[in-house]
């Protein structure tokens, strides 16, 4: 989906031609494509990923946003905080905005109340502040960030959005909070916490009395 959404065509990309990838000569094609270094999909994949990319560019919005800039641009840089390198690969970077493409997997999954419960419990806002502070380092400049979210399956709807400011601050400050940790452990080395008997978290409703 996101090289005919960001690239219009992928030519590591190649269509498995048995009608199920679950044969044992399916199997054996794509592995032989796969160590050439090849990425094999079926013929209803590319038929529901050239759905999505059309959907994507037509839409008013969306097209709009995708309409000038540069697809996957790869970031590497210090962090200056604490000298830990850092990366990261922007979907798709305009000269004013940061922008990711979401795929979606279900109907009403675009909605903004569902994604934005798929964005918590994945941490995208903080790898949107990962993106944001890479553009920084790199260009000096801080950027908004959108999000495109599309559903998979047809008809494809589609929103664009921003996370609020809380939720960028709190994603920044998980960043930060990572990238610290990380920083310290690779200075003393120690990469497993010391074994102890810890205590299990139970729900607030048990042990609840009538």
């Amino acid at each position: 989906v996101h090289a005919l959404v960001l690239r219009s065509h992928d030519k590591r990309i190649v269509v498995n031609p048995h009608e199920s990838m679950r044969t044992n000569a399916a199997k054996g094609w794509a592995a032989e494509r796969e160590a050439e270094g090849r990425i094999v999909v079926s013929a209803k994949d590319v038929r529901r990923a050239i759905g999505v990319a059309k959907a994507v560019h037509a839409h008013p919005l969306a097209g709009a946003i995708l309409s000038e800039g540069r697809p996957e641009v790869t970031l590497r840089w210090d962090d200056p905080e604490t000298g830990v390198p850092c990366r990261g690969r922007v979907d798709w970077l305009r000269a004013n905005a940061i922008v990711d493409v979401k795929t979606v997997g279900r109907y009403g999954g675009s909605e903004l109340g569902t994604f934005g419960r798929q964005a918590a419990s994945l941490d995208y806002p903080m790898s949107a502040a990962n993106y944001v502070a890479g553009v920084a380092a790199l260009t000096g400049q801080t950027l908004p960030f959108i999000t495109i979210a599309v559903e998979v399956d047809a008809p494809h709807f589609i929103t664009v959005s921003q996370y609020d400011e809380a939720d960028l601050l709190a994603g920044h400050e998980r960043m930060r909070e990572a990238i610290a940790e990380y920083a310290r452990r690779t200075e003393s080395g120690q990469w497993v916490d010391p074994p102890q008997i810890e205590t299990v978290p139970s729900p607030a409703w048990y042990g609840r009395t009538a």
